[in-house]
């Protein structure tokens, strides 16, 4: 057992996104002292919102749904009624025209006659093909055959990432396509399991997706006020910085203040705790993303909640219509548009995004998302850093070597998407966030962390 304890000492969370923010209420419902440090003006993180004129727009399109018992008993101990349901409908962009995501029966008809034909001969003989390396590209290529990577994959993947499928890890692939699809019950692991899932969606009902009706701040506000419910502080607008010693962490600062923890909980850019600690930078970076928040007046001809935009002559690769998930995140009689562009930070688009509102909004128009340009009554731009990790092909090596270098600090823990470099949804960082409450809550001699956890109504049987 650890000889540091959640109880002997106050509980620092740097960063106050999904994973902070959660573990930091289950550790204060178990009498722990914690202290959650946001650099942001609000908590949420990476599913903060943004709200002007009436219109709320997210960090990208969030939503729940979850398999998992408790962290749908979570999300209804903080929500309660206030959520809006829905079926999901999501689309993907491709030659002008639209197709459901996931792939639908009905979609196939559309496709252009030559590429159906070779996907289908990709189908037959990609089985007996052999592709050698170890790379995004060699990865899809072997799983899909090469029309699917060259037509849908390759062109996509180099505008997110900014870098070529040769030289992106496979990891890229395999946890993109199923955080892209959600639904478990779908496995899009290869050509054929595609072609098996798309024609299992002839009678299929849509998934249902569970939303605060105001927009996810909602939950992570109401978050907040249950962790400082139970004597937790949130501290916001201020960084901190991590003072290490002989196998622990000191102190951590902020501002004016000093704390010496018990424990520190760290879920900002795990690059961010190795400059503070001087531990040899390692080579994990992370896209930053441009949101183009538009204000609609009237109806969309399309309803989606989001669609992705691959083709490289478009300058966002995915769009997401707030109103698809609840009404109540526009004025009557309009309807918001986000859209994403990534970058890295500090670049030219990073720096003079504003320049792009205007390419932005014919590509809209190009799209046919929009009828007429008059229809816009205002763009605001915003700009987020570490929104993903790049999965260059060197990654694994140098995040295991980062880890090995910042265990030696016995009383810090990695969490959340940026403190672990993981690309994962917004039910994952909240099941990490259980995991992780209830693994310090038993090193601190809590062996009845679960049970207790079960008692509170905070996880659920099952």
């Amino acid at each position: 057992m650890s000889k540091f304890s959640v109880f002997n000492g106050p509980v620092v969370v740097v960063g106050g996104g999904v994973a902070g923010l959660v573990t930091a209420h289950l550790l204060a419902e178990h009498g722990a002292k914690v202290v959650v440090v946001e650099k942001f003006s609000r908590v949420g993180g990476l599913a903060r919102s943004y709200e002007y004129e009436g219109f709320s727009f997210d960090c990208g399109p969030h939503r729940f749904h979850t398999e998992n018992p408790n962290i749908q008993a979570y999300i209804d101990r903080v929500l309660g009624s206030e959520v809006a349901v829905f079926p999901r409908k999501s689309e993907v962009y491709f030659e002008g025209s639209y197709y459901r995501w996931p792939l639908h029966p009905k979609n196939l008809v559309q496709l252009p006659p030559k590429l159906a034909a070779k996907s289908a001969i990709d189908l037959a003989i990609n089985g007996w093909k052999t592709y050698e390396g170890s790379s995004f590209e060699d990865y899809v290529l072997r799983q899909y055959g090469p029309t699917l990577y060259e037509n849908f994959f390759k062109g996509y993947s180099i505008k997110f990432m900014g870098i070529h499928p040769k030289d992106t890890h496979p990891d890229w692939a395999k946890v993109g396509l199923n955080r892209a699809i959600i639904d478990d019950k779908l496995q899009m692991q290869n050509l054929s399991q595609l072609a098996k899932s798309t024609f299992l969606q002839f009678n299929k009902a849509e998934i249902d997706f569970t939303y605060p009706k105001t927009g996810m701040q909602l939950a992570w506000d109401n978050v907040r006020a249950l962790f400082e419910a139970k004597g937790g502080r949130v501290v916001t607008g201020e960084g901190a910085r991590l003072i290490g010693g002989n196998g622990k962490i000191d102190a951590v600062e902020f501002g004016n203040e000093r704390i010496e923890p018990s424990l520190v909980v760290w879920t900002a850019p795990i690059t961010l705790a190795t400059d503070q600690l001087g531990i040899e930078r390692p080579n994990l970076p992370y896209l930053a993303t441009l949101f183009y928040n538009v204000l609609v007046r009237g109806d969309l001809p399309r309803n989606y909640q989001w669609c992705y935009y691959g083709a490289d002559d478009i300058v966002f690769s995915r769009a997401s219509i707030p109103r698809c998930f609840s009404p109540d995140t526009c004025p009557p009689g309009t309807t918001g548009i986000q859209l994403e562009v990534t970058c890295r930070e500090g670049d030219e688009r990073w720096r003079h995004a504003e320049r792009l509102t205007d390419w932005v909004v014919s590509d809209l128009l190009k799209v046919g998302l929009v009828k007429n340009r008059t229809d816009v009554q205002n763009v605001y731009v915003e700009r987020v850093p570490n929104t993903y990790p790049i999965y260059h092909s060197g990654y694994p090596k140098e995040l295991e070597r980062t880890r090995r270098a910042l265990s030696q600090y016995e009383n810090l823990h990695l969490a959340g998407r940026t403190g672990m470099f993981w690309y994962n949804n917004m039910d994952h960082s909240m099941e990490n966030a259980m995991q992780l409450s209830k693994r310090l809550l038993r090193d601190s001699g809590r062996d009845d962390a679960e049970e207790a956890l079960l008692a509170k109504g905070i996880l659920k049987a099952g």
